[in-house]
């Protein structure tokens, strides 16, 4: 099993915490087209109007940012972190193979056009993509006419509005004798086997000052030789994200060594995040455990398609098609529970003499009810015909068509729901009844995970279509209300 991806965050990461605002996505609205009323009763364009930015938005060199702040620029993070891991799916490499796309690279081993580019079919940015010629530098004729259209995926919440230029940077490298130097070497792209400190002790990008921000078309990326240089003009700490897509905020005076380690994938040096981290959050102790638990759920989730390019169940982990443990089970591996998954014998049914002996072992993390029973959980998927986990092989990303934003990933039932955590059972999809699998839900919302890994409330009293709706990952149909994110009570 390759090295452990999952979130100390997180996320945060998770999301982030959200990578999208909501279930529907909204539509790009061109600024030019417009108009807005002025005193007068005249109408002028909306872009000639000078937006003010919150100062709670903005950085101030060596000063503390503001939990604000933070969490605007965490969601971007997750937001490009989701496209990164996306782009490895279907690629196996963060940037383009030099050997299937030699074309798009100099003499000198870089990318003609930035990373962010080749990113933006991951960000709905399709149609924009299309417009690039990649095999063209950045600052061509054609090329450069494009940099006016940066997504907002790659703005920063302080970027003066009509910027082209971003503050989402990642540090350039080498690979010499396979040793890489960064997660983006010039010339020889990595895939998640090449990161052997793995990817939750690995920085993939940064958000630095004001100062240090370029056209997000450019190619080239910080230099490692002097890291903390780099960062330029930003507050007293650096938001980063981490290789496993979580976010965190690390101290931006720790020395040019310590920033190496965290930068370089393959050092074998164990940083501890508790000396470097700064924490920006405005959640109780009990409120920001149980938040990490669901990210820390999700995170292991994407990790465990990266590297068996399907959500649980992979194919190997049936039996005649058949699960014998719960996709709980899988996924312990990525929630840096080796030791207990080794024990457990995987050829056997949940229920055997051996396996049930595991079942009080239950990790935390699947443990969302203080006075529930010792080894059930409340943590299911809806399963059944035309749910994301109908029976046998787990979903692939490419096959949830409705959109990871509007299909439900997995819910925190009711008590009355819970199971054996070792058991591969989870809850009944009715479509004519969707909420009744939950259980007796006796608050007035529930936890619903999303697919993109955002984490929701959903209203107990949904109309049932609606939750059909965001169960089924094909259906078709548009989903016509917002979910807010969950925030712990």
């Amino acid at each position: 099993m390759p090295a452990i991806r999952y979130t100390v965050v997180i996320m945060g990461l998770i999301l982030l915490i959200s990578i999208t605002s909501g279930c529907q996505k909204s539509q790009p609205t061109d600024p030019d087209s417009v108009q807005v009323s002025t005193t007068e009763g005249k109408k002028i364009p909306a872009a000639a109007e000078k937006k003010t930015i919150d100062p709670k938005m903005v950085t101030k060199p060596g000063e503390p940012m503001t939990v604000e702040r933070y969490q605007a620029v965490k969601a971007r993070l997750k937001e490009i972190g989701l496209a990164l891991h996306n782009f490895v799916d279907q690629n196996r490499t963060f940037l383009p193979s030099v050997e299937e796309h030699p074309e798009y690279y100099d003499e000198h081993g870089r990318l003609k056009v930035s990373w962010r580019v080749h990113l933006l079919p991951f960000l709905d940015q399709k149609k924009l993509y299309g417009q690039f010629k990649l095999d063209e530098a950045w600052d061509s004729p054609h090329n450069a006419l494009l940099a006016k259209n940066m997504p907002d995926a790659f703005r920063s919440p302080d970027t003066p509005a009509g910027s082209d230029k971003t503050r989402f940077r990642v540090f350039e490298g080498t690979r010499k004798e396979k040793d890489p130097t960064t997660m983006f070497p010039l010339g020889a792209p990595l895939g998640f086997r090449d990161i052997l400190d793995g990817t939750s002790n690995t920085v993939m990008v940064v958000e630095v000052g004001p100062d240090k921000a370029v056209e997000w078309t450019k190619p080239g990326g910080l230099n490692i030789a002097h890291p903390q240089a780099e960062f330029g003009a930003a507050a007293r700490g650096i938001p980063v994200l981490i290789g496993d897509g979580s976010t965190k905020c690390f101290k931006r005076d720790i020395d040019d060594a310590t920033w190496k380690a965290l930068i370089g994938p393959n050092d074998a040096t164990v940083i501890d995040w508790r000396v470097i981290e700064i924490k920006h959050s405005t959640l109780s102790p009990k409120q920001s455990q149980l938040l990490n638990q669901l990210k820390q759920i999700v995170m292991a989730l994407f990790n465990y398609h990266d590297t068996f390019r399907r959500f649980p169940l992979a194919e190997e982990h049936l039996v005649d098609g058949k699960p014998l443990l719960s996709w709980r089970v899988h996924l312990l591996p990525f929630l840096d529970q080796k030791e207990l998954y080794g024990q457990f014998k995987l050829d056997e049914a949940w229920d055997s003499p051996h396996n049930k002996a595991l079942l009080d072992q239950m990790p935390d993390i699947y443990q969302f009810n203080p006075q529930g029973k010792p080894g059930v959980t409340q943590v299911m998927t809806f399963s059944g015909k035309n749910t994301p986990f109908p029976g046998g092989p787990g979903p692939r990303l490419r096959d949830i068509t409705d959109g990871t934003s509007n299909t439900i990933f997995f819910v925190i039932a009711a008590p009355d729901k819970a199971v054996p955590w070792t058991k591969p059972e989870d809850l009944a999809f009715d479509p004519a009844d969707p909420v009744k699998a939950l259980g007796k839900i006796t608050s007035p919302a529930y936890v619903a995970v999303m697919m993109d890994g955002s984490i929701r409330t959903a209203p107990i009293d949904l109309p049932a279509k609606t939750l059909t709706n965001l169960i089924q990952p094909g259906d078709g149909n548009i989903i016509n209300v917002d979910l807010p994110s969950f925030r712990p009570r």
